[in-house]
């Protein structure tokens, strides 16, 4: 790892708007890089809008009986993948923006792509579906670890961090920093929200030696969510060192990750966790279950 700066963008992305929503990826990547940001991770579905209905228009989980706009479907490659490369090349960085992707057997997923100023650098697709987005789209069943020239990196999104495993075996695989983008709606205030995200994010952090970096969408999504705005980044000691200040608007919060904080944490063998891990008895529990 190299010292490096990072973006967490917390966003408004409106359902079925793909031009709108590529148009504020484009303005807020710009401002993040103005303010020295290496890598931006922007929220879950920040392309395509969240929301729950299946594929016939019927409303799921809880949503607003007017909330019949369905979140399109990206075909991968295509004019929007384009677009977002133009935008990687034009900008020179490093950015994770999500969507959803129907790959050749038709299969929807919901996906957090990474892009750099040469291309697509490859994919994550949510590996846990909570009950409110079954029908809506499929599992994803990798989780790979990406190598920016700074710093390696995994993906977590939304409901796959409230799952201890997944940061542990990002982690083994050699992740230095974990992306967590969120679309997390409902009434819950910003405040609320983030006190309960900050009893486990930071403990993802802690647990596994690693930074850790959560952005939510925010505001109305013209589909019957509002999303409060939380974004926050946690040290390898699990300790918040940056985060946003308004749960209502759109935000760019920047961290400055020092290799040497990583390297430091990692020296103490009492705190560095990992490397008293049992994986021959945790194998047992598993096959158990």
């Amino acid at each position: 790892m190299q010292d490096l700066k990072i973006a967490a963008i917390q966003m408004t992305s409106i359902v079925g708007d793909i031009e709108g929503n590529l148009a504020s990826i484009d303005r807020l990547l710009g401002d993040a890089v103005s303010q020295g940001a290496d890598i931006a991770c922007f929220p879950e579905l920040s392309v395509s809008g969240y929301n729950t209905n299946d594929r016939d228009g019927q409303t799921r989980g809880g949503q607003s009986e007017n909330s019949g706009r369905v979140p399109p479907i990206v075909e991968i490659p295509g004019e929007v993948t384009d677009a977002l490369v133009s935008i990687g090349k034009r900008h020179g960085i490093w950015y994770l923006v999500g969507l959803l992707e129907r790959d050749s057997s038709g299969i929807v997923y919901n996906t957090q792509f990474v892009f750099s100023p040469n291309g697509i650098e490859g994919k994550y697709r949510k590996t846990h579906v909570p009950t409110t987005e079954i029908g809506t789209w499929r599992h994803g069943v990798d989780l790979p670890v990406f190598d920016h020239p700074k710093i390696k990196f995994g993906i977590e999104i939304c409901y796959d961090a409230h799952f201890p495993e997944v940061s542990t075996a990002l982690a083994h695989k050699g992740a230095e920093l974990i992306f967590m983008p969120h679309a997390s709606g409902g009434a819950e205030p910003p405040t609320d929200k983030q006190a309960r995200w900050e009893r486990y994010v930071p403990a993802r952090a802690y647990d596994n030696t690693v930074f850790a970096a959560i952005c939510n969408q925010v505001g109305d999504n013209q589909a019957g969510t509002v999303f409060s705005g939380v974004t926050f980044v946690c040290d390898p000691a699990g300790k918040v060192m940056a985060q946003s200040e308004d749960g209502a608007n759109e935000e760019i919060v920047i961290a400055q990750l020092s290799a040497s904080a990583l390297e430091d944490a990692r020296q103490v063998p009492e705190t560095f966790f990992r490397h008293f891990r049992r994986p021959e008895i945790y194998d047992v529990w598993r096959n158990d279950s």
